[in-house]
């Protein structure tokens, strides 16, 4: 199969003539009809007529690559169209494209919406939506839509091919609720919520039990049940009858007044109230942040949707 002038007219719309070689936006050396390889080079000039014999020449690999790589059958315009997108992206990348893995799955009308996907190019560095390609692919798909012979409107069997009866607009959606930005949103501000509130509830049990023990003279004790045996913090060595106190001035022995003995070991430092509830805070401050951004990212995803599907 070969293309046609039809598709030859839409390649060199996009495609441009230059007669001197000139380096596209990607640094590539190009010349006539969008040629480029080792025969470029710098200052290089050419003919019209030369530009199109470099055209043919180039455009027969390319529908080679078409005719080799599609296993279903395509009519002019789906030929047409099809080659010179391969033009413009090469015949690899067409290979592993979403374009021909649809296509062959004889899904025409999800390739034709893929194709429109090969709009951005890499620029310095930097991937970019290039407008020029965004209207190539707006054609190549226009004329891979369009049909090479009319309809057969009376035909019940070519209910699909018919384009004569009543449309009714139905904006696309989503395959999956779990696809919902707004869903996947709210299901991050609903977790950082219930994070936080359960970090808050620990954080209010244990204030009202430090009040409780403060309102029943125990002071700042965690426990209202503490061992009264237990030697006070603010209790001094002087002032207790008999001790004995290790090296580090640990109290391991005290004798009280009534001949019994209570024994203090020493356990190691670990954080205070403050600190602890000072870490939870700040936990709870960077929740409060991620429930806002999740809030803000539901607002514009219902925004963007409405613009885009004006639902």
């Amino acid at each position: 199969m070969k293309i046609s002038e039809r598709g030859v007219a839409l390649l060199k719309s996009f495609e441009g003539l230059e007669l001197e070689a000139y380096q596209d936006i990607a640094g590539i050396w190009t010349i006539g009809y969008g040629h480029t390889g080792p025969d470029v080079r710098q200052g290089q000039r050419i003919s019209e007529r030369d530009a199109e014999a470099l055209l043919r020449r180039d455009l027969r690999s390319r529908e080679d690559a078409v005719s080799r790589f599609v296993t279903v059958p395509l009519n002019q315009n789906e030929f047409d169209a099809l080659v010179s997108f391969v033009y413009n992206v090469g015949a690899e990348a067409f290979r592993r494209s979403t374009v021909l893995r649809r296509l062959n799955r004889d899904a025409r009308m999800s390739a034709a919406d893929a194709l429109t996907w090969w709009n951005k190019a890499t620029i310095g560095g930097v991937l970019r939506e290039i407008t020029g390609l965004t209207r190539r692919r707006a054609a190549e798909k226009a004329l891979f839509v369009t049909p090479t012979t009319p309809p057969l409107v009376r035909d019940p069997q070519a209910l699909q091919q018919n384009s004569r009866v009543t449309p009714v607009e139905a904006a696309p959606r989503r395959n999956s609720v779990a696809e919902s930005r707004t869903v996947q949103g709210a299901t991050v501000a609903g977790g950082a919520g219930a994070a936080a509130s359960t970090l808050g509830r620990d954080t209010a049990e244990e204030l009202d039990q430090i009040e409780s023990n403060i309102e029943d003279g125990t002071g700042m004790a965690e426990n209202s049940s503490a061992n009264e045996s237990s030697t006070p913090p603010n209790r001094s060595i002087d002032e207790i009858p008999s001790a004995i106190v290790d090296e580090n001035g640990d109290i391991i022995l005290d004798d009280d007044s009534n001949g019994t003995a209570d024994i203090t070991i020493g356990q190691p430092e670990r954080p205070s109230k403050h600190e602890v509830h000072a870490v939870e805070a700040q936990i709870q401050f960077a929740l409060l942040v991620l429930i806002i951004l999740a809030a803000l990212f539901i607002v514009y995803a219902r925004i963007d949707d409405w613009r885009q599907y004006r639902r």
